[in-house]
């Protein structure tokens, strides 16, 4: 697609101030995962069944208030610890899913350890879908909590129970993914497009992808400011950690930058035009994207 006749490409120092707008914005913080003295109240891990070996979870792990393990993500758990001792801690609040990939074996070590089980069988959602709505009624609704204790039923339960809680108003919740990126791409692609319908469903839900290398979240279309401590939070090895902006819809994007490597202005992107690949994070302590539609974002980080 031919370039907007004004578009640039503006080339940062690695570290610039970037204060943040002074109009209306998103806010973005996906590195409050990686800061030990935030607040966690509204902060849930969910584990999918793929390796974890790579991940620091003795350091992720306290950051989180609530822990929950979809379905064969309870293997990979209980397999990244070699000493029962310290296994022994690290106990997930929720098991759920349709329980078709946990082994029996560690489905009854959780529940000996007060971890509660909860079987949906339906197919007409995956795993990480009916995680996600188990995370929604915890945290937004202390009555359709307490029923998460008290047996659901399982075929379709949490989805049946999740249709009275209202999304309109509901303060947003962080949520951290393990394991759904980088395994296979069909889970790959759905852990992406689980990113753009959720924005539209329930947009207090921030949703958050992490794996050994990168943090893949979405910036929402219009203003947004993309707002952590420092830098070395997430990544100490580089001081303008990489980082990219994808466009995986179907339409192209325009994109203004404030606080990249490579900023641009009035710049269109499209997976068959322009893509703002292997860029770099030079805000200090923020940086500003503007878009005209959804679009992933990746940043590196080495924190492990």
């Amino acid at each position: 697609m031919p370039e907007d006749e004004d578009s640039m490409v503006v080339e940062r120092p690695d570290d610039i101030e970037v204060p943040p707008p002074s109009e209306p914005y998103t806010l973005i913080e996906p590195f409050e995962f990686f800061n030990d003295s935030s607040g966690i109240s509204k902060k849930c891990l969910i584990i999918l069944n793929q390796s974890i070996r790579d991940m620091n979870l003795r350091r992720l792990w306290p950051n989180t208030r609530l822990h929950i393990c979809a379905d064969g993500g309870a293997n990979q758990l209980y397999d990244y610890f070699e000493d029962e001792d310290e296994r022994s801690k690290f106990v997930p609040d929720f098991i759920t899913g349709d329980c078709d990939s946990v082994t029996n074996e560690i489905k009854q070590y959780y529940i000996s350890k007060g971890t509660v089980v909860i079987p949906q069988y339906s197919q007409y959602s995956t795993d990480l879908t009916k995680s996600l709505m188990l995370t929604k009624i915890y945290f937004h609704s202390e009555t359709l909590r307490s029923k998460l204790y008290e047996g659901i039923e399982s075929d379709n339960g949490l989805s049946e129970l999740g249709q009275s809680l209202e999304a309109s108003g509901a303060t947003p919740v962080y949520v951290y993914m393990l394991g759904g990126i980088g395994g296979r791409f069909d889970q790959t692609i759905h852990s992406i497009n689980q990113l753009y319908k959720l924005n539209q469903s329930d947009p207090h839900l921030q949703i958050f992808f992490v794996s050994h290398s990168d943090m893949i979240f979405l910036i929402k279309k219009g203003l947004n400011y993309i707002q952590y401590e420092r830098k070395s939070l997430f990544n100490t090895s580089r001081k303008a950690p990489i980082c990219g902006l994808l466009p995986l819809s179907n339409t192209p994007i325009t994109l203004n930058t404030h606080g990249l490597k490579y900023d641009v202005i009035n710049w269109t992107s499209s997976m068959i035009g322009n893509v703002s690949s292997s860029n770099g994070i030079c805000g200090t302590n923020g940086f500003i994207v503007n878009a005209t539609d959804d679009i992933v974002m990746n940043a590196s980080i080495d924190h492990y």
